[in-house]
């Protein structure tokens, strides 16, 4: 079972601001809508504060959010009396961050909110330490990579698969992947969640020994440029996933 993610906001470096930036806002109403349709636990704080309030998002709204307010009178005053807020959550095992400007008492469905102005940028801290789903020895998932012509498919087994990557296993005497090379239009159909398509670069590749004596070929790969339908289909497949393992 997955770990819980910290709901901490996190301190990035320029090169993590840079990496884990969205600025996009299809990408960034898409991750929201998310959180809503999921019910997140959603932890905020008055910036420079270790206080907080956990709650979930109500709406995402052309303009800004609604959130639930806290049962704390006190904690609900120290939300809209600050200038800033941090606002933390995750979506299948990613952290999701931003700093929202000034928080307003709403209403939302005739019960007690607070409202958010929509962000203009988010963080998704994808971190492969956070979760990578081991998938199933039986009927294992499989890795449709087409060759150079685009013509016919070489099938790899997907070892572990996350938001970050898969791993493959091949055989020993497969050298179509290779370390440092990308390839595109990969397809990876999901049980009962639909295909996912996909660009993949390899980043390592190890030989192991099993025990019939013989080796495979085990190629750790990141996704490339993973568009946002591909990562709802990811996304529903791990929680599945998680659920039936539970």
């Amino acid at each position: 079972m997955a770990k819980d993610i910290p709901l901490k906001f996190e301190i990035l470096t320029n090169q993590e601001d840079d990496e884990y930036l969205i600025t996009a806002r299809r990408e960034i109403e898409f991750f929201l809508q998310s959180l809503a349709k999921n019910g997140s636990l959603i932890a905020l704080y008055p910036s420079g504060s270790d206080d907080f309030i956990l709650t979930t998002l109500l709406k995402v709204g052309s303009t800004g959010l609604w959130v639930e307010q806290s049962n704390n009178p006190d904690k609900n005053k120290r939300l809209t009396e600050a200038k800033k807020l941090s606002f933390v959550s995750s979506l299948a095992q990613v952290k999701l961050q931003f700093i929202s400007e000034k928080a307003a008492v709403a209403t939302h469905d005739g019960y007690p909110a607070l409202f958010l102005p929509f962000p203009k940028s988010i963080h998704r801290l994808q971190r492969r330490e956070y979760f990578r789903l081991t998938t199933p020895i039986e009927n294992p998932l499989r890795c449709m990579i087409p060759d150079a012509k685009k013509e016919t498919f070489h099938e790899a087994t997907i070892m572990d698969i996350s938001g970050g990557g898969v791993g493959l296993a091949s055989s020993e005497e497969d050298t179509l992947l290779a370390p440092g090379k990308t390839y595109t239009d990969c397809r990876i159909s999901l049980p009962d969640i639909g295909e996912l398509r996909c660009s993949i670069e390899v980043r390592n590749m190890v030989t192991i020994p099993t025990l019939n004596g013989k080796s495979i070929r085990r190629a750790g790969c990141a996704f490339k440029n993973l568009e946002s339908s591909a990562m709802v289909l990811l996304q529903r497949y791990i929680t599945a996933m998680q659920r039936a393992n539970y």
